[in-house]
């Protein structure tokens, strides 16, 4: 994966402004967001192809869950609801990513980082809770969450 850009300051010339390398590497530069679940539910899936479904010119997405297993099934049902296609070929267990580097790493619960498996290196870690602190069992209801959470994301980190 690619090492992160630098979203601060950067190198100035005598001027005080950024040069235009710093700028080209900072406009060809795709951030890359990896979504984190216990797997239960299989909304890490949903979260990136959510995020891939709005903003894929803009971030790489991939996916990953920390359970022994995780319902891929019952996620892809959900994303065909929205006409949004469901593709697991960034879903893996979170062993399969300890060794990268990301630049957002969004936990959707708080179960995905209390199971005590190695996490990859990230720049900013961002803590959802689908949950709302309760069961993850009102579907509708959590999709709407991860939805409106990754509209707020694009918000922040796109058109700022």
């Amino acid at each position: 994966m690619a090492q992160p850009a630098s979203f601060g300051s950067s190198h100035s010339d005598s001027n005080g402004s950024s040069s235009l390398a710093d700028h080209d590497v900072r406009l060809k530069h795709k951030p890359t967001v990896l979504f984190l679940c216990d797997g239960q539910e299989g909304y890490s899936l949903v979260a990136g192809a959510i995020l891939a479904h709005k903003a894929d010119s803009h971030f790489d997405s991939y996916s990953a869950y920390t359970s022994a297993s995780c319902d891929v099934a019952t996620a892809c049902q959900t994303l065909r609801q929205y006409n949004i296609a469901c593709t697991d070929s960034h879903f893996r267990p979170i062993e399969a990513y300890h060794r990268n580097n990301v630049d957002y790493l969004i936990a959707l619960n708080p179960a995905s980082v209390q199971s005590g498996k190695p996490l990859p290196k990230y720049e900013k870690f961002i803590p959802w809770d689908i949950t709302e602190g309760g069961e993850s069992s009102d579907r509708q209801k959590a999709i709407k969450y991860i939805n409106d959470q990754i509209n707020y994301f694009l918000s922040v980190y796109l058109y700022r």
